[in-house]
């Protein structure tokens, strides 16, 4: 039987888990912004190409796809999406997956996917404004301090989960909210700053698959955002992720999870009945309150490092099931999940969220992969058997085990990593461990 082409762009942890997949049955072609080692491996494994450049630029997309003649395309990184390479492929004859452009307006503007919740799910949606000047800001600020709601400053646009700040994490006053909405109002005069309730209770992530129509959901993550242990520090593309043997994590209920459904079932309803065209992924970010579930955010693609953990636990091919959503025929014959729990932490530079120097560092791969260890490289490329150096940038390389535990597994990664990672490289020891679990009333 011959072989699909499968495409994919991007060159993070969460795209070389993709890669691993999609290699395992189709030939892989991809567009990575530098060379990544996982991916490049899996390409050549698998009998495919790459290219490194601009994976955002839809042109450069399309001339890769031409070349290659693609059968599939699966785009799924912020950037890309919002750029519109969905867009300049499917008008282009391509079968892609993935929300165009418009569709993912609920990822790349928070403004607009706050008013449609509050439009379609008032009752999940906390108390906001929405301010795009001096005087609407401070009036809006007022009004916060007033009902007695701690601060969450969002910028509108994309900020790879580095630019919310909440109080008092990050904003010891409402006088720091007021200075740190200003300082986006001022770097981006045409964006809006959108200002919303501090919720109290526990932040965790669903991810609905869809074919534009049917869902199916994945099992419920809980995502560790800060970059230091017991949740310290500013916010970072997320540190590390685990979900549970189970659909949903032990602190929600049943309810929590139907009340999850309903929304994200509403959310792809609505973006049909306005004629836009979403596949793929809507990872729907909430909080569990003493009220029930209230909306977060959405992100039109799966997270990372969300989307790993869950790629992990997927049965069955992912090449089959990115045809399922092309096809419009998703059910829950086409997607399940093993009833395992998955851990992921990151590696990362000392700086991290910053940009950090380039460091070198070793992994002796062959054994951690014998503790049943994954290992998917993002922000490095290879300069050896077992050496690699960073970019500079972002999350440096990513751990990931399944087993029946969520303890088990977190504890099985922080061993690999001190026996067989020789580096100056930071990561959080606390993902998935006993006394973490304990704050969340999970173990």
């Amino acid at each position: 039987m011959q072989k699909n082409k499968f495409l994919i762009v991007g060159s993070g942890g969460r795209e070389s888990a993709f890669a691993m997949r999609i290699s395992e049955d189709s030939h892989l072609y991809a567009v990575i912004d530098h060379k990544n080692p996982t991916i490049i491996e899996c390409v050549e494994r698998s009998g495919g190409e790459y290219m490194v450049g601009d994976s955002s630029n839809p042109e450069t997309v399309l001339e890769f796809a031409k070349r290659h003649e693609i059968d599939y395309a699966f785009i799924n990184s912020d950037q890309p999406l919002a750029n519109g390479v969905v867009d300049t492929l499917v008008n282009n004859g391509f079968k892609a997956v993935g929300g165009t452009r418009a569709a993912t307006q609920i990822e790349w503007d928070k403004v607009y996917s706050i008013e449609m919740m509050h439009r379609i799910c008032p009752q999940f949606t906390p108390f906001y404004r929405i301010v795009s000047n001096q005087e609407e800001l401070e009036s809006a600020v007022s009004e916060f301090e007033s009902r007695g709601l701690e601060l969450v400053v969002k910028p509108q646009g994309l900020t790879g989960g580095k630019g919310v700040k909440v109080m008092t994490e990050h904003l010891p006053t409402y006088k720091d909210g007021v200075r740190y909405a200003e300082s986006l109002l001022a770097k981006n005069p045409d964006e809006r700053v959108l200002l919303v309730e501090k919720l109290d209770g526990i932040e965790f992530t669903i991810m609905g698959i869809t074919d534009g129509v049917n869902l199916v959901l994945s099992p419920a993550s809980y995502d560790y955002p800060y970059r230091y242990e017991d949740d310290r520090g500013p916010g970072t593309g997320g540190m590390g992720c685990f979900t549970d043997s189970g659909a949903r994590l032990p602190f929600m209920t049943g309810g929590d999870l139907e009340d999850c459904r309903s929304i994200i079932q509403k959310v792809i309803d609505d973006l049909r009945a306005g004629g836009l065209r979403f596949n793929g992924v809507i990872n729907g970010g909430f909080f569990k309150t003493h009220d029930g579930i209230r909306f977060m955010e959405f992100n039109s693609r799966f997270g990372d490092p969300e989307g790993v953990n869950v790629l992990s636990v997927i049965e069955g091919s992912f090449s089959e099931l990115i045809i399922a959503l092309w096809e419009k025929r998703l059910d829950g014959d086409s997607v399940a999940f093993s009833k395992k729990a998955s851990v992921v932490k990151y590696l990362v530079a000392k700086e991290y969220p910053s940009a950090g120097e380039v460091v070198s560092f070793t992994v002796d791969e062959d054994a951690v992969k014998g503790m049943g260890i994954m290992v998917l490289y993002a922000a490095c490329t290879k300069t050896g058997d077992c050496t690699y150096k960073t970019t500079g940038r972002s999350r440096v390389v990513a751990f990931v085990c399944v087993s029946d535990t969520v303890q088990d597994a977190a504890g099985r990664i922080n061993a690999a990593i001190d026996a067989h990672v020789d580096s100056s490289l930071e990561y959080r020891r606390d993902v998935g461990m006993q006394k973490s679990l304990e704050k969340l009333g999970t173990a």
